[in-house]
């Protein structure tokens, strides 16, 4: 019996390829999809390597129709918090643009699980540390608001 191909989003980032990585080991075949824009190609140790950008609909629209994915890892962002203040809008463009790029491909070919990697910067300055995870969320630079925006939509 095959194991169930899940699209590891950003699989040649730190994150990213160490996941891809632990689901080889385990119940699935990662498929990486990766731009190399700050990725490593050195980083894919397993699965089935995929050169893609999430700006190019039909790069995702060809990694869906030859792959049968069953689950969709999403690791895929730009993070520099200080480069999201001084130009905003890119981290806008990457990381909410692309983000629905991904989420409509997924909707196409009807996949339905997703995990998503958010970060801490969704709640700006802390009430109290350590936090819980219902604590405000009120990010402080544009790179906190992107990564809160694709959680809103995923809501």
């Amino acid at each position: 019996m095959a194991l169930p191909n899940v699209l590891v989003v950003g699989g040649a980032g730190f994150i990213g390829s160490h996941v891809a990585k632990m689901l080889s080991f385990s119940v699935s075949h990662p498929i990486i999809f990766d731009n190399l824009s700050s990725g490593n190609r050195e980083a894919v140790t397993c699965g089935t390597f995929i050169k893609g950008d999430l700006a190019n609909p039909c790069d995702l629209e060809d990694t869906f129709s030859h792959h049968n994915i069953t689950a969709v890892m999403h690791f895929a962002a730009l993070i520099d918090i200080g480069e999201s203040v001084s130009n905003p809008l890119k981290y806008y463009t990457h990381n909410v643009t692309y983000s629905l790029n991904l989420l409509e491909a997924m909707h196409k070919f009807g996949v339905k699980t997703l995990i998503f990697s958010s970060s801490a910067a969704i709640f700006g300055y802390p009430d109290e540390v350590p936090m819980q995870e219902d604590h405000p969320c009120r990010p402080i630079s544009p790179y906190g608001q992107t990564k809160l925006i694709v959680e809103k939509i995923l809501e």
